[in-house]
């Protein structure tokens, strides 16, 4: 009597004498961090664990933290190139009134869990906090150039500019929000147009309230100096 082979499912290990295929690490961490944006999203982002993590990628826990040594460097990981974007955004020559807010709008939808974890939920813990400062003293900058003080100025008109370009952050990061998620009731050109208008007539009143000389329009959305906060 002859017994049966059992059927095996063979894994590649390449040719005999070579080593087995390597695992490309970069794919490998992105599935990690794609995870954890849905993780995030659907647990919250201070109560999702490694460990769902894991359990979502059907990864052993031990190799997600052979990618990221700790929670830390995965929150890390998932949000520098969100502000790397925004920095790049300010950098690019400026493109008239709206131009800001419409490249925010097109990069957060192509990463719009991302995005909208670190515009809503970042401030509620201590290892996301310091990302959303740094957001939004982004944000805060790409206001400034539009009530930038003359090079003469005192310090303490210099600090009345870097306020009145914070007090504007809540509108910049409302109207992404609403922009990625298309709840406002707007097409994109008439959101465009809209808050177009409402920076330039807040640049207008901004200026004439703090005294400020007329100067020509900022070629760039990069903060022109760094302020104190």
């Amino acid at each position: 009597m002859t017994l049966e082979n059992p059927v095996r499912t063979l894994t590649p290990r390449g040719r005999p004498g070579q080593p087995k295929p390597r695992v490309d690490r970069d794919a490998r961490a992105q599935t990690v961090l794609d995870a954890a944006v849905m993780v995030f999203s659907e647990r919250g982002l201070h109560a999702a664990t490694m460990q769902q993590i894991a359990d979502h990628v059907c990864m052993a826990k031990i190799l997600i933290y052979r990618l990221f040594p700790s929670r830390q460097a995965l929150v890390d990981a998932l949000f520098s190139d969100v502000l790397i974007e925004i920095e790049t955004i300010a950098a690019h020559p400026w493109g008239g009134y709206g131009s800001g807010i419409a490249a925010l709008i097109e990069m957060g939808r192509t990463r719009p869990a991302v995005v909208l974890l670190l515009l809503r939920e970042a401030r509620g813990g201590p290892e996301t906090a310091p990302w959303a400062t740094a957001c939004d003293a982004l944000l805060a900058g790409l206001a400034e150039p539009f009530v930038a003080p003359p090079s003469d100025a005192s310090d303490a008109l210099k600090a009345a500019c870097a306020h009145a370009a914070r007090t504007f952050l809540p509108f910049i990061t409302q109207t992404w929000i609403s922009g990625v998620e298309q709840n406002d009731g707007m097409t994109d050109a008439a959101r465009i147009k809209w808050f177009g208008n409402m920076v330039r007539a807040w640049r207008t009143a901004t200026r004439d309230a703090l005294g400020l000389p007329d100067a020509p329009e900022p070629a760039t959305l990069a903060s022109p100096r760094p302020h104190a906060s």
